[in-house]
């Protein structure tokens, strides 16, 4: 049976910590060491990447930016909340490509850095709900009905 409540959170607030503070880490605690390294591979890049373009993908010294929190407009707040999935290294990035600069969008390119790092943010909230269900035991769930059962008999 699948841990519940108390139980949940208490055995899987430490993966889920170091799995948003270090993309890669959660997976590493519970065991998952190749997840892990792949995942953080990934992450790695796709934020390299981002960076990278939005340095260097400038058009006229404009340079591209990632998404901020804006007071009464609901889309630049959900996309700084997807990005905020990158961990503390969305606080670096926000700080050298967002505020002032960033703005107006001139070209496609300048959407690419911000579109990476978001990519991976949302990549890592992703792999934050499967180190919870692989901590908590609902990994189960996910299985096809027959192989739940496999399981359940102990085959």
């Amino acid at each position: 049976m699948p841990l519940r409540k108390q139980k949940a959170l208490k055995a899987a607030w430490k993966p889920l910590l170091l799995q948003w503070l270090v993309p890669g880490a959660g997976y590493w605690v519970i065991g998952e060491k190749r997840r892990a390294m792949a995942f953080f591979g990934v992450w790695a890049l796709f934020c390299t990447l981002g960076a990278f373009q939005m340095q260097f993908g400038a058009v006229e010294g404009v340079k591209g930016g990632v998404f901020l929190p804006v007071q009464g407009a609901w889309l630049p707040i959900l996309g700084a909340l997807g990005t905020a999935g990158i961990g503390p290294v969305y606080g670096a990035l926000a700080w050298a490509f967002g505020g002032v600069g960033t703005e107006p969008v001139r070209t496609l390119t300048q959407e690419y850095g911000a579109t990476y790092v978001m990519v991976a943010g949302m990549l890592n909230w992703l792999c934050c709900f499967d180190v919870w269900d692989r901590v908590t035991g609902r990994w189960v769930f996910r299985l096809p009905k027959d192989e739940q059962l496999k399981i359940a008999k102990g085959e």
